[in-house]
């Protein structure tokens, strides 16, 4: 007669294999409570084979540990040549796609910078890191600017006249509950990608590189910086935030407003664009200034928006009489 206990033994194993357990656990209780269901069953069936189902049994619920630690561990496990060394082993399957991985250790990166360098400084850095994607080692490079956050608008005029950055005056009217939040100055990145002086520090940073034992390391330069790109200050009353920005620019070269939606207005005889942003609820007010030599943005908080009456209010305390 053919066993019947066997299918149930079958059915346990097949399910305990589909299951994964990404975390230690205790399965004992669970897993004796079916070898004794397992052996009751047997017994009631087969009382003059008792010996034998006991075996199969026992073999069950070893089979079933067995498994269980494998998957309770996360699959690790080693295989070893002759001398006793680790050739091939299970590892954690990776968790971050390509980008993800880059955009963390580009934030990891920047976070330990920012506690080294300080207000004003530049410094140019290249990351040691085998996982990083074929592009980032492409352009293995990237620049850091210390921002000085000015709490008041007073620092920031101050700045704005040391370094000859685009004068943004404070404005003569914001909406009620705004309030001065900060106000910083933005550099350009020097020198530029696929240059000879870009080459040079790509050399110098990889060989310090190369002499590390670091499987994963951070590596930088302070550089000096030569070109401001902008100016800029936002209020803010609660969450909600407008943001001012003055942005420098050659003389004579063409600017492009991105939008869906569009008005012309004009402010104490001031040409200007009214604008929908096409990638957020947000508008945004934007000229030139006479000389054409910096271009004013202003952009509303999509959760507080600006009336056109607003927009000119602020900028007509912007431009210069």
């Amino acid at each position: 007669m053919r066993d019947s206990g066997q299918p149930d033994q079958d059915r346990i194993l097949r399910s305990m294999e589909l299951h994964s357990v990404e975390e230690e656990v205790d399965v004992t209780p669970a897993i004796m409570h079916k070898v004794r269901q397992i052996h009751q069953k047997n017994q009631r069936g087969h009382s003059g084979n008792r010996k034998k189902t006991f075996i199969i049994s026992m073999l069950t619920g070893i089979l079933i540990l067995s498994s269980i630690s494998v998957y309770a561990s996360q699959y690790l496990i080693q295989i070893k040549n002759k001398e006793g060394e680790v050739i091939l082993s299970t590892i954690k399957p990776w968790k971050y796609s390509e980008s993800e991985y880059n955009a963390k250790r580009i934030k990891e990166t920047e976070e330990a910078l920012s506690k080294r360098l300080k207000p004003g400084e530049q410094a140019v850095y290249y990351i040691k890191d085998l996982h990083m994607t074929p592009l980032v080692k492409e352009q293995p490079l990237n620049y850091f600017y210390m921002l000085t956050k000015h709490s008041n608008y007073q620092e920031l005029a101050k700045e704005i006249e040391d370094k000859g950055a685009p004068v943004l005056q404070e404005p003569d009217y914001v909406p009620e509950g705004y309030r001065f939040d900060f106000g910083q100055i933005q550099i350009r990145n020097t020198p530029v990608w696929n240059t000879p002086e870009y080459q040079i520090l790509v050399d110098e940073l990889k060989a310090q590189a190369e002499k590390s034992d670091e499987e994963q390391g951070l590596f930088y330069k302070i550089v000096p910086w030569f070109d401001i790109a902008s100016t800029g200050m936002e209020y803010r009353k609660g969450d909600n935030r407008i943001k001012i920005v003055a942005f420098a620019r050659e003389k004579g070269s063409k600017a492009g407003v991105p939008t869906h939606q569009a008005v012309k207005i004009k402010v104490k005889g001031k040409e200007m664009i009214l604008s929908a942003s096409p990638s957020s609820p947000s508008r945004s007010l934007t000229w030139l200034s006479d000389s054409e030599e910096v271009l004013y943005i202003i952009t509303d908080d999509p959760k507080d928006p600006l009336s056109k009456d607003e927009f000119a209010k602020i900028a007509a305390g912007l431009v210069s009489e």
